[in-house]
């Protein structure tokens, strides 16, 4: 698991207070979800999860548009707008790589 002492830099905002448990969930998460794909891998989950949305499988959708890594700047601005708490379900490895202190 990684380091708690390694908060992302804004953790003490309010909008991004999280309990003990939730810190450990949030880099649980990390470590499951931020994993890079190939841009062939991208456009290939779209593809799946276009034709998901047209035979309204919602679920399965969301499922797969959270393994696919978020645009960074998309991914900062929603945790400054909503904090992390809201950002924790995406696979941020690219906003990691542009903003590392950030997530």
């Amino acid at each position: 698991m990684t380091d708690l002492l390694h908060k992302p830099k804004g953790w003490e905002d309010p909008i991004n207070q999280m309990s003990e448990e939730e810190w450990k969930e949030y880099f649980r998460l990390r470590e499951e979800l931020d994993v890079e794909m190939s841009e062939d891998e991208i456009v290939s989950s779209l593809k799946k999860v276009n034709s998901l949305l047209k035979n309204d499988n919602q679920h399965e959708a969301k499922t797969i548009l959270a393994i696919i890594p978020a645009h960074p700047r998309l991914a900062y601005r929603w945790k400054k707008t909503m904090g992390l708490k809201e950002v924790m379900y995406l696979n941020l490895s690219l906003a990691k790589k542009e903003y590392p202190e950030e997530f």
